[in-house]
């Protein structure tokens, strides 16, 4: 049985092994062992400072080689969607810079954009009163454009956006003429779904989707979201000849990526293609080189992220 000596040796023991500590530290051992601090400090002062040094000479790095890759990139990309009209697409959340980007890029590859359609949140909301009102709009424009929204594996309101703003080809296409698609359009922008951008609108060819995270909600309302929005994508892609899903990851803030699901769902990465990187001078080169290999037939998947097929895109010719 522990006894009350017991107790009364330990402490004593205790504050010896602390006296001793003082004693040693305060006198033989102060000199070496304050040196040897001062000296740890100054290593690992040195060592940031090397650290800093090396990680500006990095960023510097890093700086000119995507200022000569945007300086070269117009000589690259010219010619690259010659002959082909491009719909954009931005969804909220989505890097305005990043739509900017790929707008200008498909200019240089010698494409047109045929319009920039902005996506508000209330196409994907599953609240009661917006989901009526915003239905009744989606059947209202069908019946106003007469297009058919029954398309098996699509939402009506994803498969009557898919056909006002998207076509297979110039000809034979069974969609809306130009003038009836922009007429339904401007309906789903005054009822507040969508705003539109086109000064001279035709429905398009090919689709950049521009993305990013979906953040309004908890995990499991982000998730079907960013789900939602992959379908709407799958949906574009169906009538055109091809679509390509662009975001910049490094840069995404907290909730669930679009892009992420998209490359994670079974199915929808088979036929869409995607870029992670396209804020920068590669991956809008990978854009544009995605909708090349879309408009040839391939998809593929390009960047950084998990899930990237290669770091960029194939450079037609290569």
């Amino acid at each position: 049985m522990i006894d009350f000596r017991y107790h009364i040796v330990s402490i004593v023991s205790i504050f010896l092994a602390l006296a001793v500590g003082i004693v040693l530290g305060a006198g033989p051992l102060q000199n070496e062992i304050g040196s040897t601090l001062q000296s740890e400090i100054s290593g690992l002062r040195d060592d940031k400072a090397q650290l800093n040094t090396d990680l500006e000479l990095s960023r510097a790095e890093i700086e000119r080689q995507d200022s000569y890759l945007a300086a070269v990139s117009t000589r690259v990309l010219a010619g690259a969607l010659e002959g082909r009209t491009v719909a954009v697409v931005v969804l909220p959340g989505a890097d305005a810079a990043v739509g900017e980007a790929v707008v200008e890029a498909i200019g240089a590859a010698d494409g047109r954009v045929a319009s920039t359609t902005s996506v508000t949140s209330d196409w994907v909301s599953t609240d009661e009163d917006i989901a009526a009102a915003r239905d009744r709009t989606v059947t209202e424009v069908a019946t106003q454009t007469g297009t058919d929204t029954g398309e098996a594996g699509l939402t009506p309101r994803d498969a009557l956006l898919a056909s006002l703003l998207t076509r297979s080809a110039p000809a034979g296409d069974s969609g809306p003429d130009d003038t009836t698609a922009r007429t339904g359009l401007d309906t789903l922008a005054e009822a507040g779904l969508i705003s539109l951008d086109a000064d001279d609108f035709t429905r398009a060819e090919l689709v950049v989707v521009v993305a990013g995270v979906t953040a309004d909600g908890d995990e499991a309302a982000n998730a079907e979201s960013a789900g939602r929005w992959v379908d709407l994508t799958m949906a574009l892609n169906a009538p055109s000849r091809g679509a390509v899903l662009a975001a910049d990851v490094d840069t995404e803030t907290e909730g669930v990526s679009v892009l992420a699901t998209l490359r994670e769902e079974a199915g929808a990465d088979a036929s869409v293609s995607s870029v992670d990187d396209a804020a920068g001078p590669v991956g809008i080169a990978s854009v544009v080189f995605a909708l090349r290999e879309q408009d040839g037939g391939s998809s593929g998947h390009y960047g950084l992220a998990p899930g990237a097929d290669a770091p960029y895109a194939p450079v037609p010719g290569s």
